[in-house]
């Protein structure tokens, strides 16, 4: 937290703001992000093809420039904090950089730093990203009604843990050494998973209500397309989810139901690294290790 105006403190980080994705199939994704998932798509610019999912210009753009890589959107207070939040990152020894003008005019943001986490996420801390003055127009009728949160694949646990706390998130609920991160008053926007490699693992996108995420559900099946995962529910959050999976193994998710724990702290929980705690409706990933218990670290918390 951050000093603000008389005296009151306010947060480092406001919300989980876009995600960008290098893949191979771009207009393949395309049609899978649009026609299939439901997010609308927006004017193509500057090589990328973007979306949105909400009152934002765009939340998710994809790319076939394999320099640009993926990075996730990070919106910071304001242009005070996102410099002493480039400060302390620099003292801890993470890697962080000031975005050029036509970096930040590619992200759709004002002013930005370009960091990487100790697993080489790219993490982009961006403030004033643009909203649009269009009303959110799906090409179908999904339900989505907001761009909620991602999953990140980790492979230095305890310093991407020491990453985020820097930014102010904190870990809220432990299934294994899977880390669920809070930055509101939702139980958690951002979740880490040990993994052996990097990357986005999923970008997820909150819908009305149950209603469509069995919709959604029967919707991907009738069309041919890999459920990863789900419908199912976290043990710790209470998150309702169905994974789906596109080209270039490309992860989305619908959620709903994720819990509010208000502002009060309290200590993080841990469950077992089980089935169960994973989804107490009794779904279970076969293909993806980080949604399973095929994957273990060493326990060893931040």
């Amino acid at each position: 937290m951050s000093e603000g105006i008389n005296g009151q403190t306010t947060p480092f980080i406001a919300s989980v703001c876009y995600v960008r994705h290098a893949v191979s199939e771009p207009q393949a994704c395309a049609r899978f992000i649009s026609d299939i998932f439901g997010l609308q798509r927006v004017s193509d610019k500057n090589g990328e093809l973007a979306f949105r999912s909400d009152e934002r210009y765009r939340t998710v753009s994809i790319s076939c420039d394999p320099d640009d890589g993926t990075s996730v959107g990070i919106e910071v207070w304001d242009d005070a904090t996102l410099q002493q939040i480039g400060d302390r990152l620099r003292e801890h020894g993470f890697a962080v950089r000031s975005a050029s003008p036509e970096e930040c005019l590619r992200r759709y943001v004002q002013s930005a730093l370009l960091a990487e986490d100790a697993s080489g996420n790219r993490i982009d801390l961006v403030t004033r990203p643009t909203r649009s003055g269009r009303r959110y127009f799906p090409p179908r009728d999904a339900g989505i009604v907001q761009f909620q949160g991602i999953g990140l694949r980790s492979t230095e646990h305890v310093r991407d843990l020491a990453f985020w706390r820097l930014l102010g998130a904190e870990v809220t609920d432990w299934v294994g050494d899977i880390a669920y991160l809070r930055i509101d008053h939702l139980h958690h926007r951002i979740a880490l998973y040990p993994s052996r490699r990097n990357g986005l693992l999923y970008a997820a996108f909150e819908v009305e209500a149950l209603d469509q995420i069995m919709q959604n559900s029967y919707f991907m099946q009738e069309n041919q397309v890999k459920i990863v995962q789900g419908p199912g529910r976290q043990s710790a959050s209470g998150q309702i989810f169905l994974h789906v999976e596109g080209p270039d193994g490309l992860i989305l998710s619908y959620v709903h139901g994720t819990a509010d724990i208000g502002d009060k702290p309290r200590p993080a929980r841990q469950f077992s690294l089980n089935a169960v705690s994973l989804c107490n409706w009794g779904s279970e990933s076969k293909s993806v290790p980080e949604l399973s218990t095929h994957v273990q670290t060493n326990r060893r918390h931040a």
